[in-house]
């Protein structure tokens, strides 16, 4: 009788689950054994370090007197005198040349009187003083008994001249004493009723306009003589000066330069891209060639709100003006000295930074590969200032993590790789 064959418990399910285990394990053991054979991808990588970095624009300008006068000659004329010299300290108001002008003077001198009689009339209508009001009651009194002796002398001449005692001569001329005395006696009374109560209505704004007038004569010919008879305006030391006595002047002819030498500017051009980032108030770093080892110091006074094409350029480029005002003990810097400055728009400090390469970008988002146990690992970060060489990481990154440079395109998250350290290169600020 044949034998019979012992049946396995739960039949072909439970071989199908041996076969699937064995069939995992198999995978599983596959993979393991090909991470094991599969050869790490070399990189290039560098460390995430601490530097310091900032960030500048850089421009170049000229040296100017932040306060200066310039004197241009307005005609042909004669220089008188010149009572200063290149070095001289000045104050203001103090004569620094004179040049012919013999009308002018006249022409004030004319403008003055007119001023003086208008301001005389001015003081008797609008402000008379206790006196003027008695001058004037009295005039008025006086001129008042005049014309009434002189109506009594017509009324009795006329009786006379009925009579046959008087001529018709000595009527006609006691009428026309009459007449005179009363044409007196009448502007007497109006000027003493005017300087009482003041004038009114159209005589009070022709006066007003008549003293206002004289005013505005003496300003215009002070202005005529002052180019000619040339004080200083400003307290300062004479910069320059290109005439002398006897010389005869063209018409724009510059003359004198007064300022302040240690009172300075820079006047410089920004690109309109950089205008933005340019304030008042930010730290200037100002270098000269007359002076290759030093450093001046400045401090942004003024952004103008208007650009203008540079037409010094080939490529006629729109710049923003700046000005800078250099720090006042900082000595060695001439008003005409080029310069090259570097406006400080956010102060170095220590940042984490990181080379350029290490830092790609994908879907607006930025992002750097570490190396992690021999393995890449893709870390999203956030980028700040930009330098030379490198940039700098607000997030996502800590100091001392190894970053791979150029990361393939084809990295994967994961992948294994062996590193090869490239040290970071100074020189951050941008």
């Amino acid at each position: 009788m044949p034998a019979i064959a012992p049946r396995v418990p739960g039949g072909k399910k439970t071989v199908i689950i041996l076969v699937a285990v064995i069939l995992i394990i198999s995978i599983v053991g596959l993979n393991i054994y090909r991470s094991r054979q599969q050869v790490p991808l070399e990189v290039v990588t560098a460390t995430a370090e601490i530097e310091k970095m900032g960030a500048t624009i850089l421009a170049s300008g000229s040296i100017e007197l932040l306060e200066k006068q310039e004197v241009y000659a307005p005609s042909d004329r004669l220089v008188r005198e010149v009572p200063v010299r290149v070095g001289d300290q000045v104050q203001k108001g103090q004569i620094i040349a004179i040049l012919e002008a013999d009308s002018e003077s006249l022409s004030l001198l004319d403008a003055q009187a007119r001023l003086a009689e208008q301001e005389a009339i001015y003081q008797k209508y609008f402000s008379p003083a206790p006196v003027d009001m008695e001058i004037a009651e009295a005039e008025y009194k006086q001129a008042e008994l005049t014309y009434q002796n002189s109506l009594r002398n017509a009324e009795n001449n006329e009786k006379l001249y009925a009579a046959g005692a008087v001529s018709l001569q000595e009527l006609n001329t006691a009428h026309s004493q009459l007449a005179a005395d009363e044409a007196l006696y009448l502007k007497a009374k109006k000027e003493w009723n005017q300087i009482r109560n003041g004038l009114e209505g159209a005589e009070r704004r022709s006066q007003e306009a008549a003293y206002h007038r004289a005013q505005e004569a003496v300003k215009l010919a002070e202005q005529n003589l002052a180019q000619f008879v040339v004080p200083a305006r400003i307290d300062g030391q004479v910069m320059a000066v290109q005439i002398s006595a006897g010389d005869v002047t063209s018409p724009g002819q510059h003359l004198i330069t007064i300022g302040d030498p240690h009172q300075l500017e820079v006047k410089a051009g920004i690109g309109e891209y950089d205008a933005a980032r340019v304030t008042k108030g930010q730290e200037v770093q100002i270098e000269a060639a007359a002076f290759p080892e030093r450093q001046f110091q400045g401090q942004v006074v003024e952004v103008s709100q208007k650009a203008f094409i540079n037409k010094n350029t080939q490529s006629q480029q729109v710049e923003i003006p700046v000005r800078i005002a250099v720090d006042s003990e900082q000595k060695g810097l001439l008003p005409g000295f080029t310069v090259d400055v570097k406006i400080i728009t956010v102060p170095e400090k220590d940042r984490l930074v990181v080379p350029y390469e290490a830092v790609a970008e994908k879907d607006d988002q930025s992002y750097v590969y570490i190396v992690d146990k021999n393995q890449a690992k893709k870390i999203p970060v956030q980028i700040g200032l930009e330098g030379d060489l490198s940039i700098e990481i607000i997030s996502g990154l800590e100091k001392g993590a190894t970053v791979i440079l150029n990361p393939p395109e084809d990295l994967e998250d994961g992948q294994a790789v062996k590193p090869i350290i490239e040290e970071v290169q100074e020189g951050s600020q941008l």
